[in-house]
C-alpha cells in the first residue's frame, strides 16, 4: 500500500512539474538564445524582450480565465485542446526558423506563434494547482506545493544548458521541435491525475462573471499592446503614448468602478493582500532580460552566458527546496526566512549595479546572479504557501500566485525596458542605461521590504502557522 502511495505521489509530482515548468522551458530557451532571435529577427538584443512579453501576454489571458474555465471534469478536455494550440505553436517556430522567409513574414509568425503558445501552456500551471488542492494529505499537499514553486527554477536550471549542448549542436528551428513534444507528455498524465469515478455526479456549473472578466481581459490587451509597441516602435512613438494612455484609464476605471464590477467591496483574508503584493515586487528584480542583454551586448560568450544563467537556476531552486524543508519542519520560521529572502534579493540586485565596466569579472557576474535568484527562490517558496493557505475553496485566490509570478515579470521588464529607452533617449550612454536599469531593480526590492514593514502581513503569516500546524 505504501509503495503504491509512493507511486501515485511520484506520477503527482512529475505531473506538477511539468505543469508549472513547460512555459518557463519556452521562455528560458528564448532568454538564452537573445543573439540567435535576434539575428534572425534583425533587432537588438534589448528588443527580443518582445518575443517573451508575447509568451506572457498570451499567458495573462489564460491565468484570468483559468479559476472559471478549468474543473475536475472538464480538464482533461481543456488540457486536449491546449495541448494542440501549444503543439502547432512551437512547430511553427521551427517550421519558420528552417523555412526563413521574408523578415516581416518571420516577425508576424514568430511572435503569433509565442503569444498563442503562452495562452495554451499557461493552462498547464493552475491544472497541477487544481491537482495539488485534490491531494487529501496535508504534508503531500506541502511538499507538492515546493514542487509547483521549484518547477521554473528547475526549468531555468536545465533549458541554459540544453540550448548549449543541442539547441546550438541541431539548430534552435530543431529544438523547438523537441519542445513541442512536452505538451503531449503532459498531456498523457491527466487520465491519471484527473481519474474520476463514472458515478460521481457532475459538479453544479459555476457562473463566470462575464462583465469583470471582459473588463480586465480588456486592460490586459491594451497593456500587452503598449508592451510590443514599445519594443518595435519605441517610447517615444505616439502609438505607444496613446496606448500607454489607454492603459491608465482602463486601470484607473478598474479602480474607481471596482465595487460596482465586483458586485461589492472585495473581501480578502487580513495580511493577503500585503503578501501578493510582495510576490508581485520580487519578481520586478528577476527578470533577467537586461543583466543577459548586457552580457550579449558586451560580447559575453554564449557559454557563459549559459552557465550563469544555470548557476542562478540552482541558485533559486536550492532557495525554494531549502525554505519548503524547512517550513514543512518549522512551519513557524516563514517570517524569518522571509526577510532572508528580501535580505538577499537586495544584495544581489544590488551588486549588479557594479557590473558596468567589470564585464571580465566572471565572479562578480555569477556570485550576484545567484544571491539574487536564491532570495526570489526562498521567498517564493513562502510566499506561495502563506497565500494559498489563506485561500480555501477560493479558485481566484488558488490561482493568484501564478497570474502574480507572471505579471510582476511582464511589469518588471516592461519597466525596465522604459527606463532603458527613456536614459538613452536622454543622451546617456548604454552604461548609464543599464545603471538605471539595475537601479530600478534594487529598488522594487527596497519597495516590497516597505510594503512588508506597513502591511498585514505579518499577523496573517503568524495565523496561517497556527492553522497548518492545527491541520498537522
Amino acid at each position: 500500500m505504501k509503495r503504491l502511495l509512493a507511486i501515485e505521489f511520484v506520477i503527482l509530482a512529475v505531473f506538477v512539474l511539468l505543469g508549472n515548468g513547460i512555459r518557463s522551458i519556452g521562455m528560458s530557451t528564448v532568454l538564452v538564445s537573445q543573439g540567435e532571435f535576434a539575428s534572425f529577427l534583425n533587432i537588438s538584443a534589448e528588443r527580443t524582450d518582445m518575443l517573451i512579453e508575447s509568451i506572457m501576454g498570451g499567458s495573462l489571458l489564460a491565468l484570468a480565465l483559468a479559476p472559471f474555465l478549468i474543473t475536475p471534469h472538464g480538464a482533461m478536455r481543456l488540457a486536449r485542446n491546449a495541448a494542440i494550440l501549444a503543439v502547432l505553436c512551437y512547430g511553427a517556430v521551427g517550421i519558420t526558423m528552417h523555412v526563413n522567409p521574408s523578415l516581416i513574414t518571420r516577425e508576424v509568425v514568430v511572435i503569433a506563434a509565442f503569444a498563442f503558445g503562452g495562452f495554451a501552456v499557461a493552462f498547464f500551471a493552475p491544472l497541477a494547482q487544481l491537482a495539488i488542492g485534490q491531494e487529501p494529505d496535508a504534508r503531500a499537499q506541502s511538499a507538492l506545493t515546493t514542487v509547483w514553486t521549484a518547477a521554473q527554477p528547475i526549468a531555468l536550471l536545465a533549458t541554459p544548458q540544453l540550448v548549449k549542448y543541442v539547441a546550438f549542436d541541431i539548430g534552435v528551428g530543431n529544438f523547438f521541435f523537441v519542445l513541442a513534444a512536452l505538451p503531449v507528455v503532459f498531456l498523457l498524465f491527466v487520465p491519471v491525475v484527473f481519474a474520476k469515478p463514472a458515478d460521481q455526479p457532475q459538479p453544479r456549473q459555476v457562473e463566470v462573471p462575464w462583465r469583470q472578466l471582459a473588463v480586465f481581459v480588456l486592460l490586459i490587451l491594451l497593456f500587452q499592446a503598449s508592451t510590443i509597441s514599445v519594443s518595435l516602435a519605441g517610447i517615444d512613438h505616439l502609438a505607444t503614448h496613446a496606448l500607454m494612455a489607454l492603459v491608465l484609464v482602463a486601470g484607473a476605471a478598474m479602480v474607481v468602478f471596482r465595487q460596482r464590477l465586483t458586485n461589492g467591496p472585495v473581501d480578502l483574508p487580513a495580511g493577503v493582500g500585503t503578501l501578493m503584493a510582495v510576490l508581485f515586487l520580487l519578481q520586478i528584480s528577476s527578470t533577467g532580460l537586461y543583466d543577459t542583454a548586457y552580457l550579449v551586448r558586451h560580447l559575453c560568450s554564449v557559454g557563459f552566458i549559459a552557465d550563469r544563467a544555470t548557476y542562478g537556476a540552482m541558485a533559486q531552486i536550492a532557495g525554494v527546496f531549502g525554505a519548503g524543508a524547512i517550513l514543512l519542519r518549522w512551519p513557524q520560521s516563514q517570517n524569518p526566512l522571509l526577510w532572508l529572502a528580501l535580505t538577499l534579493g537586495f544584495i544581489g540586485s544590488a551588486l549588479m549595479l557594479t557590473y558596468p565596466g567589470r564585464t571580465t569579472d566572471a565572479l562578480l557576474l555569477i556570485t550576484s546572479k545567484a544571491i539574487l535568484s536564491g532570495g526570489v527562490g526562498i521567498g517564493t517558496a513562502v510566499l506561495v504557501r502563506a497565500i494559498l493557505a489563506a485561500a480555501g475553496t477560493n479558485a481566484v485566490i488558488v490561482m493568484a500566485p501564478a497570474f502574480l509570478i507572471l505579471l510582476g515579470t511582464e511589469v518588471g521588464m516592461e519597466s525596465l525596458q522604459i527606463v532603458f529607452q527613456t536614459t538613452t533617449l536622454a543622451g546617456f550612454d548604454e552604461n548609464v542605461a543599464y545603471e538605471n536599469v539595475f537601479m530600478v531593480q534594487a529598488v522594487s526590492i527596497v519597495v516590497a521590504i516597505a510594503v512588508l514593514l506597513f502591511g498585514r502581513a505579518p499577523q496573517f503569516v503568524a495565523a496561517a502557522q497556527r492553522a497548518e500546524t492545527a491541520r498537522r
